[in-house]
């Protein structure tokens, strides 16, 4: 396996490849739906393994970690922006974009100051090991599971009902 940033940046790229997908298919297309619903599913799988998994074993780094908790409510709230937006707007494209760039923005971010977190978080390669296994079990658990498949696209439905 691989330890916990490499897990991560890894990630965090395949994150980027889905948006810079995303950009490239056309408006209404199946292509665009297809690789929407693989992006909203693989950022799903990425805000749960860093809030349950990778955020707690930097728990010494609490203030960058507040500040990622802060950067994630950011990108939820751009992505129910994006959602509510008809792809009949003028505005649509330009909401997802500003989606992705949230998206993007916080991955450059983290990677810069949690990959590797600083002083006092000091793991050893047996830690790292054993995180990014799990990452990346869990990672794995969520993409083959039906019910989480499910809980992405019933929160997509549920953020682009809520009000602005």
């Amino acid at each position: 396996m691989s330890d916990a940033y490499t897990v991560l940046r890894n990630h965090h790229n395949v994150l980027r490849g889905l948006g810079s997908k995303l950009k490239a298919a056309p408006v209404g297309s199946d292509e665009r739906q297809e690789t929407l619903d693989k992006l909203l599913r693989e950022f799903t799988i990425h805000m749960k393994i860093e809030d349950g998994i990778y955020y707690p074993a930097l728990a010494a780094a609490s203030r960058l970690i507040a500040i990622a908790h802060a950067e994630h409510r950011q990108i939820y709230d751009q992505l129910a922006v994006a959602l509510r937006t008809p792809t009949s707007s003028p505005r649509y494209v330009d909401e997802w974009n500003s989606f992705l760039t949230v998206l993007e923005a916080h991955a450059d971010e983290e990677e810069r100051d949690l990959v590797p977190p600083p002083a006092p978080v000091d793991l050893t390669d047996a830690e790292l090991e054993d995180l990014g296994n799990r990452m990346a079990a869990e990672m794995e658990r969520q993409r083959n599971s039906k019910f989480e498949q499910l809980h992405v696209k019933a929160r997509a439905r549920l953020l682009a009902l809520l009000p602005g």
